[in-house]
């Protein structure tokens, strides 16, 4: 049975796996900030991770001029009286933005091993939009220019106070009015200058600070539970193998979530029956595996991560086997319930001519009929193609490669 071969590459680079299942690929990145890193910077991550390769790139005469410039902006910050002042020391300048796009394109054009890595693992990953009559130097000018822009998001969000999408849910975590909070920025300054040892690593100064502010934040959402495919799904992606999918009607059955209301609530009455609908469609041979979906969301700051919860619940209360279930625990909206459902389509070895299903309550699938306007706004793109609506609260869907492109502005689950 064909399988879909788009995306070994964002597996492994974005999904999780591990070096036993990808073969000839491997990951280095094994702490949790280096999964937030790769997550929501990708192309970034390819030069942070190759210290040889940043170090001849970003040595070159007119880059060093760019980041010493940028790099004396971040150590005067020291003198910071006020958060617009760190604001303006932890971010990217549109100017610099422009310049360092420039410059590592054109090395992307004559640089032999930055050419391999653009061509073995950035293009294929998809992760900055379906390549479309695109060279690899190119699409790289594209993934970096969004990489340097959605860094200095964070910074305006986490550090700034700036309202996120949703602000109920993923705003921060501080009164920036303190001056506590002054104090707190200027270790954050600390911390960072610390890891810019040698003149090539003013480059990473502002990713690292978007990343430390999303760690004082509580905000290390993306890298929870990674890597998947060595941890929660690894009976699930192994049992996929071993499938025969001509067996059943559909791939695979998608049970989205119901945040509770109750701060110390595990998984709520809404889930419980969601779970029951899906653990009931498994037995009667409707899919061979289960997604549930969803992250530590609600309600603020909350515990429990959804996905998981539902899980417990699937197979300590309904007796569904593991190897039956895939979790998906960084999802924060309906919109991306599906489009992380279709990048585990793509990308762990269902097949490509099969219908998955997705259930829920008959509103909350109503919704799903009618998402397409809400995807594109939310996401540039919609990450799925909806096939007939089989009963109130059941609906098909395939992926689409789409759904593998990184979202900038949502750092939690990008």
């Amino acid at each position: 049975m064909m399988k879909y071969g788009i995306s070994v590459v964002f597996l492994v680079l974005v999904m999780g796996l591990g070096p036993r299942a990808a073969g000839q690929y491997h990951t280095d990145y094994q702490s949790r900030q280096d999964w937030v890193i790769v997550k929501n910077y990708l192309a970034t991550s390819l030069l942070y991770q190759d210290s040889t390769l940043s170090k001849r790139l970003l040595g070159t005469p007119e880059l060093r001029q760019v980041l010493s410039q940028r790099h004396e902006r971040y150590v005067r910050s020291l003198d910071c009286r006020d958060v617009a002042c760190f604001l303006e020391a932890f971010k990217w300048q549109e100017a610099e933005v422009d310049v360092l796009v420039g410059l590592l394109v054109r090395e992307a054009e004559k640089d032999d091993a930055l050419k391999a890595k653009l061509n073995e693992r950035l293009l294929p990953s998809m992760a900055y939009g379906v390549p479309a009559q695109t060279t690899a130097s190119q699409y790289f000018g594209k993934a970096l220019r969004q990489d340097l822009n959605a860094m200095n998001y964070v910074i305006d969000v986490y550090a700034g106070a700036k309202k996120p999408n949703y602000p109920r849910i993923d705003s921060i975590s501080f009164d920036v009015t303190q001056r506590s909070y002054l104090a707190l920025l200027s270790d954050v300054r600390q911390d960072v200058l610390r890891d810019s040892k040698y003149p090539y690593q003013a480059f990473y100064e502002t990713v690292l600070t978007a990343v430390r502010l999303l760690e004082i934040n509580e905000r290390w959402d993306a890298a929870q539970l990674e890597p998947l495919i060595e941890r929660e799904n690894k009976p699930a992606f192994e049992a996929i193998r071993k499938t025969d999918f001509e067996q059943y009607p559909y791939a695979l059955l998608l049970t989205l979530g119901a945040g509770p209301s109750v701060y110390d609530q595990p998984i709520s009455p809404g889930g419980m029956l969601r779970t029951r609908m899906a653990a009931r469609s498994y037995f009667d041979g409707l899919a061979p595996f289960i997604v549930v979906s969803g992250g530590r969301v609600h309600p603020y700051k909350t515990p429990y991560i959804e996905a998981l919860q539902m899980k417990k619940y699937l197979m300590e209360v309904l007796n569904v086997p593991e190897e039956a279930i895939l979790i998906d625990p960084h999802a924060r909206h309906t919109t991306t319930n599906l489009r992380n459902t279709a990048r585990i389509m793509l990308s762990y070895g269902f097949p490509a001519d099969k219908f998955a299903i997705v259930t829920s309550s008959k509103p909350h699938i109503d919704a799903v009929e009618n998402m397409a306007e809400r995807c594109m706004k939310e996401l540039g793109y919609v990450p799925y193609e909806l096939g007939k609506r089989v009963s109130d609260v059941v609906i098909e869907f395939k992926p689409r490669p789409e759904a593998l492109t990184i979202d900038p502005d949502e750092p939690l689950d990008p």
